[in-house]
C-alpha cells in the first residue's frame, strides 16, 4: 500500500493544530495537518448561542498579540470586526489564517490507528497510510465530553449536544456544573423562562484566584450575576453522586443524601477530556487525570518524537486550556523539532527571538501562576 512521507504529521485543524503548523511553516520542516472533518469542527458544533469568553483586539501592533490569535500578525477582532466571536466566526478566521500562510491542510482524513514503526510514526486513515518522523496531536476535546464519577451517567444528556437551548422541551431543568458551560446554558434557559436548579461542588461566586481557568471569566460572571436572583433559578451546592430514574421522573443522589427531583432528562456541563483514540496506549497520566508531560518538550512521557498541543497541555499547577495560554508552547514543540533536526543555531534562536516578542514561545513557567493583588 502507498504510504504518504512527511517529516511532521498535526493531526487536528483546529487552533492548536494551525497554530503549530504556521510556526513550522517558516522553517524548512515539511509537514501536513491532518483532521477527520474540516477547519475548526469542534466550532461549528457549539450552541447557538455560546461565544469565545475570551475578549479579541486588534492590539498586535503595539506589542500586545489578540488573546484568540493562533499565529503571528493575525487578530480575530481585525478580520472580522468583534471582540466575542461564535464558533462559525471562528472559523471563518481559522480559514483566513489557513489560506493566507498557505497551510498544508488534508480534510476529512481520521486518523483510526497510530504504532510506531522504523524511527516514527505510521498513521492509519480512512484515506490511506502516512509516515512521519515527529507526531504532534492536537485534536482538542470538544469532541469528547466527559461525565465522570456519576453512577447512572447513561440518563443525562452533556450540555455541548444541546444546540439551541432556548427551543429545548420542558420548563423544569437540573444542570450539574456551574462554570462556563453550565452558567451559559442556565443563563440561555432562564432568558427562555424555563426554571433550573443549578448544582455545583461549591459556591459559584467564590472567587479565590485571578486565573480564568479556575474561576468564571469576567465575560460569564455578568450573566451569573443577572440570575442568581432570579425566582426561576435555584442553586445548589453539593455533589451528584447517582442519577437513576423511575417511570417518568430523574432521581439525583447527592453525596450528603439529598435527593433532587425532575421530570426533564439532567443536562451535565461537566467538561471535556483529551481524544485518547487511537493513542490512548501511547498517554501516561498525572494523578489528576490529565497527559503526562515533558515539560522541556510538550513531549508524551515516556516517548519521543510525539507531542502534545492543545486545551489539555498541564504543567505541575498551571493550566494551560485558554488559546492565549496554550499558544505559548506552539513555538517550545517547533524548536525541539529543529534542534533534533541539526538545524542551523542562528536561524533556530532568531526564530524563538520572534516568536517570543510575538507570545507564541513560553519555556520558563515560573513566570506563571502570579495572581492580581486588586
Amino acid at each position: 500500500m502507498d504510504m504518504v512521507i512527511n517529516k511532521v504529521v498535526i493531526v487536528g485543524a483546529g487552533p492548536a493544530g494551525l497554530g503549530v503548523a504556521s510556526l513550522l511553516n517558516q522553517t524548512t520542516i515539511d509537514y501536513v495537518v491532518l483532521d477527520k472533518k474540516e477547519i475548526g469542527s469542534s466550532f461549528l458544533a457549539w450552541p447557538k448561542n455560546m461565544e469565545m469568553i475570551t475578549p479579541s483586539f486588534p492590539s498586535n501592533a503595539f506589542g500586545q498579540l489578540d488573546l484568540n490569535s493562533i499565529c503571528e500578525s493575525t487578530s480575530p477582532a481585525f478580520s472580522l470586526n468583534k471582540e466575542h466571536l461564535t464558533g462559525e466566526e471562528y472559523v471563518e478566521y481559522l480559514t483566513f489564517v489557513k489560506n493566507h500562510f498557505e497551510i498544508n491542510v488534508q480534510i476529512d482524513t481520521e486518523v483510526k490507528e497510530v504504532f510506531k514503526q522504523d524511527g516514527g510514526w505510521v498513521l492509519e486513515t480512512n484515506r490511506g497510510l502516512f509516515f512521519c518522523k515527529y507526531l504532534i496531536w492536537a485534536a482538542g476535546e470538544f469532541q469528547n465530553p466527559q461525565i465522570r464519577n456519576i453512577a447512572g451517567a447513561e440518563h443525562c444528556l452533556h450540555s455541548s449536544l444541546i444546540k439551541y437551548p432556548d427551543e429545548m422541551e420542558g420548563n423544569d431543568f437540573v444542570v450539574v456544573g456551574g462554570y462556563e458551560s453550565g452558567v451559559q446554558l442556565a443563563f440561555d434557559l432562564i432568558k427562555a423562562n424555563k426554571k433550573v436548579t443549578l448544582i455545583n461542588p461549591s459556591e459559584i461566586d467564590d472567587i479565590s484566584t485571578s486565573d480564568p481557568s479556575k474561576i468564571l471569566s469576567p465575560y460569564t460572571y455578568p450573566k451569573y450575576s443577572k440570575i442568581r436572583h432570579s425566582p426561576l433559578y435555584t442553586e445548589v451546592i453539593g455533589t451528584v453522586k447517582s442519577v437513576s430514574k423511575r417511570e417518568n421522573v430523574y432521581l439525583l443522589q447527592l453525596e450528603d443524601g439529598t435527593v433532587i427531583k425532575t421530570e426533564s432528562r439532567p443536562i451535565c456541563a461537566t467538561g471535556f477530556s483529551l481524544v485518547r483514540p487511537p493513542i490512548v496506549e501511547l498517554v501516561t497520566y498525572r494523578e489528576d487525570g490529565n497527559p503526562l508531560l515533558h515539560e522541556e518538550s510538550d513531549e508524551f512521557f515516556g516517548h519521543q518524537n510525539i507531542y502534545l498541543s492543545g486545551p489539555s497541555v498541564r504543567h505541575d499547577n498551571h493550566i494551560f486550556c485558554f488559546i492565549y495560554k496554550f499558544r505559548q508552547r506552539f513555538g517550545v514543540i517547533a524548536e525541539d523539532i529543529l534542534r533534533k533536526e541539526d538545524c542551523d543555531e542562528e536561524d533556530i534562536s532568531s526564530l524563538v527571538k520572534q516568536w517570543k516578542r510575538s507570545g507564541m514561545y513560553l519555556s520558563d513557567l515560573s513566570c506563571c501562576g502570579d495572581e492580581c493583588v486588586c
